[in-house]
């Protein structure tokens, strides 16, 4: 009875067997058009990459809602209509009709001018009567490597990639965050927290003392104390970065701007932006605070080192 059953359950499951191949040959497919676009930014299919797929989601009666990755299932579904109106599969994206001398007097311009932003060579571009979009340009300098500085409204330049700030002012940079930890008291559960202060050239790390409170009063106390430390260190600062806490106010930059060190916002939910920070406080959680607990300030203050 048993060997029946073993043999009927076989049978059954070998009924769907082309189907599991199927489903096996389109995501291997998948990984093979994945794997030869690792080095690119945008995930484009050729029509040949297109039509296998296709190919094999035939096979799979085009049910693959759940199975397909590299494109959107409406992407898909749009491809099988297509197929069975006959369309001819088009060139995806606009041409680019920009010439190789066009080209070369883009990048000599920025090489040679560094203070032009990207619409001063787009202008410079007109009167030599040769039409050039912004974005265009931006793309080209990218590709070669150059970032000029591009102006806002009020016209001082604001552009500059977040690595190329880090690695230019290194020596030089302070990142801070906030943390926090449990407190338990007679009456509950309360929430610390502490401003941490990391000099990111020398790794030296200054943490201030626990609070329940964190106001704008208070940060403003831990930047004071921040260069005194600064001081008795004998490092050096010229920028802060933050996070974009409303406890960090104007008046933090002012006070600092006083002290000679600029104060820098980081982008907006971008916490790698403040890295540095945020992978000390992720070892001072890890290796230590997750690993007790507090009932007064006085532990939480053997984390007040540097």
């Amino acid at each position: 009875m048993n060997r029946c059953f073993y043999v009927l359950l076989y049978l059954f499951m070998e009924w769907f067997s082309d189907r599991r191949d199927a489903q096996l040959r389109f995501l291997r497919e998948e990984n093979r058009i994945l794997r030869s676009r690792l080095s690119q930014e945008r995930l484009i299919l050729s029509p040949e990459e297109r039509s296998r797929l296709l190919a094999i989601g035939i096979e799979l009666k085009h049910q693959v809602k759940g199975l397909i990755s590299v494109v959107q299932f409406r992407t898909y579904q749009r491809w099988v209509k297509e197929e069975r109106e006959g369309r001819q599969v088009g060139r995806v994206g606009r041409p680019r009709t920009i010439s190789k001398q066009a080209r070369q007097v883009i990048v000599r311009m920025a090489k040679e001018n560094p203070g032009w932003g990207y619409l001063r060579i787009v202008g410079e571009l007109i009167k030599l009567r040769c039409k050039v979009g912004k974005t265009s340009v931006r793309r080209i300098l990218q590709e070669e490597g150059l970032y000029p500085k591009r102006p806002d409204r009020s016209g001082r330049p604001d552009y500059q990639p977040w690595d190329t700030f880090i690695k230019l002012h290194m020596n030089t940079l302070v990142a801070c965050d906030f943390f926090c930890k449990n407190v338990w008291r007679p009456l509950g559960k309360h929430q610390a927290f502490a401003l941490t202060f990391i000099h990111v050239g020398s790794r030296k790390v200054w943490v201030s003392p626990a609070t329940y409170h964190p106001n704008e009063a208070w940060v403003l106390q831990q930047a004071r104390n921040l260069l005194m430390w600064l001081e008795e260190s004998e490092l050096d600062a010229t920028h802060l970065i933050h996070d974009r806490d409303t406890k960090f106010t104007n008046l933090l930059g002012h006070l600092l701007k006083s002290a000679g060190i600029q104060t820098i916002k980081s982008p907006v939910m971008a916490p790698n932006a403040n890295a540095f920070a945020e992978s000390w406080i992720a070892s001072l959680k890890r290796e230590c605070l997750n690993h007790f607990m507090c009932f007064s300030f006085r532990h939480t203050a053997a984390c007040s080192v540097e």
